[in-house]
């Protein structure tokens, strides 16, 4: 495969420890996306959003928008760890992950701020078609009552503010590794 390499000094060295972050913040990450998605299906919804907004999504949707990114990370950061004690990792292929997982986590994370964190999706959801969350009843100073404290929340958003860090290093030092590799005319593999 063109992403390997059986040769010991040619491993992206920074990779493991990388991985390794990434890998245990996404299981928090994870473990507070399962909270929040628990809570969330378990919070009465406002009595007038049955009657002119849309109701609650279903359970599965609630579990994918809560976890969807850290479960995958997750198994993306075990696959790239076995990989990189197996073999070696090319530096093209760390880039495109690296990115694409950037730019997947990039999204994430905006959602969970428009819809929990920053109110612009409660003053522009309409009828709650942006943020479903707006469907849940409020207290009077605007926050929601998940049977979750915001905590949870705050943390599940801070975490993965983390996790885009660490992938957009990763990415920075794949990109440094590929530039390096090209201009020293290499096989495109770390030394």
């Amino acid at each position: 495969m063109a992403f390997l390499s059986k040769n010991r000094a040619d491993r992206l060295h920074y990779a493991p420890l990388l991985n390794f972050a990434i890998l245990i913040i996404s299981v928090l990450t994870f473990g507070l996306a399962v909270s929040y998605a628990h809570a969330a299906i378990n919070t009465p919804m406002w009595p007038q959003a049955l009657v002119y907004m849309r109701p609650r999504p279903s359970n599965s949707k609630i579990i994918v928008y809560s976890a969807f990114m850290p479960f995958f990370t997750i198994l993306q950061s075990i696959l790239n760890l076995t990989l990189h004690f197996l073999y070696s990792l090319h530096p093209i292929y760390s880039l495109a992950i690296s990115s694409v997982y950037f730019i997947g986590w990039l999204v994430q994370w905006s959602i969970w701020m428009h819809c929990e964190i920053s109110g612009i999706g409660f003053e522009n959801a309409g009828k709650g078609e942006t943020c479903w969350q707006v469907n849940i009843d409020h207290r009077k100073d605007g926050t929601i009552p998940l049977r979750s404290s915001q905590g949870v929340v705050n943390g599940r958003v801070g975490l993965g503010a983390v996790v885009i860090a660490l992938y957009a290093v990763y990415a920075v030092l794949a990109a440094m590794a590929v530039f390096r590799n090209r201009r020293g005319g290499s096989s495109m593999r770390m030394k």
